[in-house]
């Protein structure tokens, strides 16, 4: 990125250069006739870079810009080419006009390459107002208007969700790494598309949406909140291990509820082919699991509360030490004035 940079300012180092040695050239020939063609040079500098902008912002564009884009590359080139020529030819008078219509077209150029189009929305957007396409959508799945208002408000919550989880994870090195070794959010994003092309299916991804998510976002909101303590004991310590430990358990549970849910995907010899090669070892999450997830919470909620209480009675006792100071020395202000 930094070559690019200096290629493009020698570039325009050079294009100075030679403006200001053609200015001056013609000037001294010409006198002030010359000063029409220095205004050319300008515009034809100004063309050259507007090409190189556009060219450098172009990107990803669709093949009609990408076309047209290159059409007017083409063609200010061109111009620009002749431009300079007439500039030499001191029998000529048409590099004002040349230079306007390169720097026409290469502002047309710009405007197909470099201006970005507004991009449309990776997903959905659950709190705007639903529009026909979608209605239709939700209609020929199966669901009523009841069945509607639930899963946008379920997937707006889940989304929001899966944002601010992503927000921790990346903020909290062991965190970052949990996502990293078990694709935590990549899981959570792919199971959230999945819902969005089958919303009938709401209803299998209930312990998704309603148990795995939401612990995985609490248990990890209160790791970075835990994590920030100026002192840990060895108790807290243990609390945080084992809450990384929680949630990367919960991060294989909505790995095997993806995979669940798009079971019906998958033919039948690569089930065969896993089932051989990987056997079965789902996370048990049965009532013991799911109290455990409770305690963990519990446990995390305690250390945060201890821990406000000693920082709130840390500051009552400095007030307190304080005020007993300001007394003492007030007293004896008072004796050194009677003396």
């Amino acid at each position: 990125m930094q070559t690019k940079k200096n290629t493009r300012r020698l570039f325009y180092v050079i294009a100075v250069v030679l403006i200001l040695i053609l200015s001056s050239v013609r000037v001294t020939i010409q006198g002030p006739r010359g000063l029409v063609d220095i205004a050319a040079l300008i515009l034809t500098a100004l063309s050259t870079a507007l090409i190189v902008r556009a060219i450098t912002l172009q990107g990803d564009k669709r093949l009609f810009r990408k076309l047209m884009a290159w059409s007017c590359y083409f063609m200010t080139g061109c111009i620009i080419l002749g431009t300079l020529l007439t500039v030499v030819d001191l029998s000529s008078d048409d590099s004002l006009a040349l230079s306007i219509v390169g720097l026409f077209f290469a502002f047309i150029a710009y405007l197909f390459a470099g201006v970005e189009t507004k991009a449309r929305p990776a997903t959905e957007s659950f709190d705007a107002p639903i529009n026909n396409k979608l209605l239709n959508h939700y209609h020929q799945a199966g669901l009523s208007d009841t069945d509607i208002n639930v899963f946008r408000e379920t997937m707006a919550e889940a989304k929001q969700e899966i944002i601010d989880l992503e927000k921790v994870m990346t903020a909290v090195p062991k965190l970052r790494a949990i996502n990293l070794n078990h694709d935590t959010l990549e899981v959570a994003k792919a199971m959230f598309a999945a819902l969005v092309k089958e919303p009938e299916r709401l209803q299998e991804a209930a312990d998704f949406l309603y148990k795995h998510l939401p612990n995985s976002l609490q248990i990890a909101r209160k790791y970075q909140e835990i994590n920030t303590h100026e002192v840990k004991t060895a108790d807290t310590y243990a609390v945080l291990d084992r809450s990384v430990e929680v949630l990367a358990t919960l991060s294989e549970q909505m790995k095997h509820d993806y995979t669940d849910f798009v079971a019906e995907d998958i033919s039948d010899l690569s089930t065969t082919l896993d089932a051989v090669n990987h056997p079965d070892q789902r996370a048990d999450f049965n009532l013991k699991s799911e109290q455990s997830i409770a305690q963990m919470q519990d446990q995390l909620s305690q250390i945060q509360k201890d821990y406000l209480t000693k920082q709130q009675s840390g500051a009552d006792s400095d007030a307190v030490d304080h005020a007993a100071d300001a007394k003492t020395d007030t007293l004896k202000d008072g004796d050194s004035q009677n003396d």
